[in-house]
């Protein structure tokens, strides 16, 4: 296995943020929306294009910038699939749409590995494969409990590269700014990033967000921004960030990427005790 290096209704469709291992980016089933352009096309593209395009509005991170922020990657291939956060030296937080086919079927812990320590992506890091996949038992879809953990084969071994970042107990005032950051497409059909992006976005209560999404559960943080901006496909698992804590995993898009609708994100305070309760985290 390549992942063992450890000293270096509904008025809008809704779509999840990871990329099949088809290579190609993945929606749900019932969206019924073709699909076209692999990564690996897409990153070929990326490097003959201007580096100033950037995920839906961001800006390119800094080294150490998001030291708790890690890209999974399909083994086999060693393309970018999904993000996600490190909660402790053995634990990882993700999406669970990341880790599991359209039937909900968890992955073999060898087609995944994580890797860490990098804005570039498969650059100057650390890769560490994954010893356990625990989805949220009541995972349904994207929109539902759409949060999982990963145990890694050996612990990483902190840095300023790599550090934890803590589980936040509330979620954020609708008065905030939270920060999201990933390696996901530029645009709905625009390539994905190479060098980590990032992007501020502002909190709306589920009862606003359910203007554009009737059945959002309360589990689910939204997150609103100006069209031109937010998270896209690859984006999925990533994090969202306030005063320096964890408070969302990347789940899912209204309509497409960059629109000027809210993007949905599991909220961490709703998970924080079944993430405690099954990792090292205390």
């Amino acid at each position: 296995m390549r992942g063992t290096n450890c000293a270096s209704g509904m008025p809008f469709l809704v779509f999840c943020l990871c990329f099949f291992y088809h290579l190609a980016y993945a929606i749900p089933q019932r969206a019924n929306v073709s699909m076209s352009n692999s990564y690996e096309a897409d990153v070929k593209l990326d490097q003959q294009e201007k580096p100033s395009l950037r995920i839906v509005g961001g800006q390119n991170a800094a080294e150490g910038q998001f030291p708790f922020q890690v890209s999974l990657e399909d083994n086999e291939s060693g393309l970018h699939v999904c993000g996600g956060s490190i909660i402790s030296a053995n634990y990882v937080v993700t999406a669970a749409h990341c880790v599991t086919n359209e039937q909900g079927v968890v992955y073999p812990v060898t087609k995944i590995i994580v890797r860490a320590g990098t804005t570039q992506i498969r650059k100057d890091s650390v890769v560490v494969g994954i010893a356990q996949i625990t989805p949220h038992p009541q995972y349904l879809n994207p929109q539902n409990n759409d949060i999982a953990l990963l145990r890694l084969t050996c612990p990483l071994t902190f840095s300023d590269r790599i550090k934890a970042i803590p589980l936040a107990s509330a979620d954020p005032p609708t008065s905030a700014t939270v920060i999201i950051s990933g390696w996901g497409r530029t645009s709905t059909d625009g390539p994905p990033a190479t060098q980590l992006q990032y992007n501020t976005l502002r909190p709306i209560t589920n009862a606003e967000c359910r203007k554009y999404f009737s059945d959002v559960p309360q589990t689910v943080l939204c997150l609103a921004h100006t069209a031109g901006n937010g998270a896209c496909y690859g984006d999925g698992g990533g994090p969202a960030i306030y005063n320096g804590n964890l408070v969302g995993v990347a789940n899912f898009i209204f309509y497409q990427c960059g629109s000027n609708k809210p993007d949905g994100y599991a909220s961490i305070s709703s998970f924080r005790n079944w993430l405690r309760q099954n990792s090292d985290v205390k």
